[in-house]
């Protein structure tokens, strides 16, 4: 379905612009992935407001996607799986929020040391819709580490908040776990 409405709008834009088939095709391919990410991001908010979790779904995004967009990871091979991927993940990453809190001081160490391995072992890893020149690949892996070193410290020093920002850490430290695993998978 979005495969279609894509086509169809980039069509559009195409024969307004007298645009050649390959430009048609770079405007189907970026209408899909802007309609995939906003159904994503809405279906998350919903679900967010839901759980009362917008906290933990701004602190999802943030350091999911910050990391994910540098160190990359696995792709899911629909727009239906990449969207109850996500929702899938975020649920977990919000709810430990809540069910671990006891367990909190733990997962900061141990997701801190897990995410910081993978990231400067495994980062980044290409695609095959995002294939990295050596260049590319040298710059990504730079930025990723940086990056996983950057969000650790936040996670700390939202641990040592956590009487004003609440246990949002550990869905910081849970989200950054998952990017971490996703570098395995390609």
């Amino acid at each position: 379905m979005i495969n279609r409405i894509s086509a169809s709008l980039s069509e559009r834009i195409g024969l307004r612009l007298n645009s050649s088939d390959n430009e048609k095709e770079i405007y189907a391919y970026s209408i899909e992935v802007l309609i995939s990410l906003l159904i994503n991001l809405i279906i998350l908010s919903i679900t967010a407001y839901i759980l009362k979790k917008q906290a933990e779904l701004i602190t999802f995004i943030v350091f999911f996607s910050s990391l994910r967009s540098f160190a990359g990871g696995y792709h899911a091979k629909t727009h239906i799986e990449c969207i109850s991927l996500s929702l899938f993940l975020f649920v977990i990453s919000a709810l430990s929020s809540t069910y671990f809190i006891e367990y909190g001081k733990i997962i900061l160490f141990l997701g801190i040391l897990f995410s910081t391995i993978m990231v400067f072992v495994f980062a980044p890893t290409e695609s095959e819709n995002k294939p990295l020149s050596k260049k590319k690949h040298k710059k990504y892996r730079l930025i990723s580490r940086v990056l996983v070193t950057a969000l650790s410290a936040s996670a700390i020093c939202l641990y040592f908040t956590k009487e004003t920002t609440g246990h949002v850490y550990i869905t910081a430290i849970i989200a950054m776990s998952f990017e971490s695993i996703s570098l395995l998978k390609q």
